[in-house]
């Protein structure tokens, strides 16, 4: 059985509760009539009897007439919910985001209610977490399967362009490079470059010797080229080997010198500004930017697709330990309690703030949309049982007044 089946139910019966104590006044009114003199206590039922008719007719007018005209005459100021459906539906509205959604009511519910607390006891819960980490992963792939390849490897490039455009290459680059030598690690990098150096030699010795023997005279013997080439290797060598040895080699107070002052142009120099902004937009226009962040995308998407797909993923596991954890921090770390029902709070009221005038109108929108008939009928069924109580009080209640309006009156006759 419904609940609207229900309600016409008990709607039924008090109607005839009530309905059968009017017609029981009026019978106890006829049967006092007739045998008026047969007892003193007779007319004093029948004044009871009489006022009950009374005051049960009133009332049912009364109750009546709010949902239709009494007996189907249109008395004026009658069914009064069909008339005045429209005003009902704003007031219900109004009411319903005046009073339900006040911000000041829902801030009071939320904190007195311990949300927080409860909220941590349900994400504690194993299977809390991995439906969260479930939910997490599927709107993932859902959103990465979705969304355009070229259009956000398109929106990165973009974003990283400006951001670029916008920062001071050259100070940027003196300030790294100070941190990165700094504590002395100038010889560690003097010797690096060195080694580096020491190793194309060593890794390039026909293009060299080539290179060698093109500078040289045709007369002069194919075997000069490999000299050269053998004596510049052997001095590469040989000065790596003076800088191991050497702690306080020249070359080492020369690099320094050298490093401090590009620092120093870094930060200051203007024309080396010019020189890096200009490496620096070379750079960022370069063709190869523009597929290295595809290829970033391209790769993240499919680790992102992987990680979202595996039921035992690193991304899935993730998702839990943060859930489990945010849920330990909120119930034991006061701070991070009254932080989170800050943002509860805020969150809540300002969705409420925003939209409630907006669910308000709704509200008047789907009232408004309604048959008068249906509207009438939803909200009799809702309140009819409850008004068929001052039906019942209205019929005992007038047989009282009555009853002790003809006692005050037998002492004045």
């Amino acid at each position: 059985m419904s609940e609207d089946q229900q309600r016409i139910i008990d709607l039924r019966r008090m109607q005839r509760l009530a309905t059968g104590l009017l017609v029981a006044a009026g019978v106890l009114f006829v049967l006092t009539s007739i045998w008026r003199d047969a007892a003193p206590w007779v007319p004093f039922v029948r004044a009871f009897a009489e006022a009950a008719m009374v005051g049960a007719v009133a009332d049912w007018f009364a109750v009546t007439a709010l949902f239709r005209h009494p007996l189907g005459i249109p008395i004026p100021h009658t069914a009064i919910i069909p008339k005045r459906k429209p005003q009902i539906a704003v007031g219900f509205g109004h009411f319903i985001a005046h009073n339900f959604l006040d911000p000041n009511q829902i801030t009071m519910r939320i904190r007195s209610q311990n949300l927080v607390k409860r909220l941590a006891q349900w994400l504690r819960n194993p299977e809390r977490a991995n439906q969260i980490a479930d939910a997490v992963t599927e709107i993932i792939r859902g959103v990465l399967n979705v969304i355009d390849d070229d259009e956000v490897s398109q929106a990165l490039a973009r974003g990283l362009n400006q951001r670029l455009e916008t920062v001071q290459a050259a100070p940027l680059v003196g300030r790294l490079l100070g941190i990165l030598l700094a504590g002395g690690r100038q010889r560690d990098a003097l010797m690096q470059l060195m080694n580096l150096l020491a190793e194309v030699i060593a890794a390039n010795e026909t293009e060299i010797r080539r290179r060698i023997a093109g500078e040289l005279p045709s007369w002069m013997p194919r075997i000069v080229d490999q000299r050269i080439y053998e004596r510049l290797l052997e001095g590469v060598q040989r000065l790596l080997r003076e800088l191991r040895d050497a702690p306080e080699h020249p070359l080492y107070h020369q690099f320094t010198s050298l490093i401090d002052r590009w620092i120093v142009d870094l930060q200051f120099d203007r024309q080396m500004h010019q020189q890096i902004d200009a490496l620096k937009h070379e750079l960022i226009t370069h063709p190869m930017t523009r597929e290295l962040v595809e290829m970033i995308w391209r790769d993240l998407k499919l680790s992102l697709l992987d990680q979202s797909v595996s039921a035992a993923s690193s991304l899935r596991r993730s998702i839990v330990i943060a859930v489990e954890r945010f849920a330990d921090l909120i119930e034991d770390n006061d701070e991070w309690y009254e932080k989170t029902e800050n943002w509860m709070t805020e969150a809540v009221v300002a969705l409420v703030g925003r939209y409630r005038h907006v669910i308000g109108e709704f509200v008047t929108q789907v009232v408004n949309s309604w048959d008068t008939q249906m509207t009438t009928r939803k909200i009799e069924l809702q309140f009819g049982r409850d008004l068929q109580f001052i039906r019942i009080n209205g019929t005992i209640v007038g047989g009282l007044v009555g009853l002790i309006i003809y006692s005050v009156s037998l002492l004045f006759t």
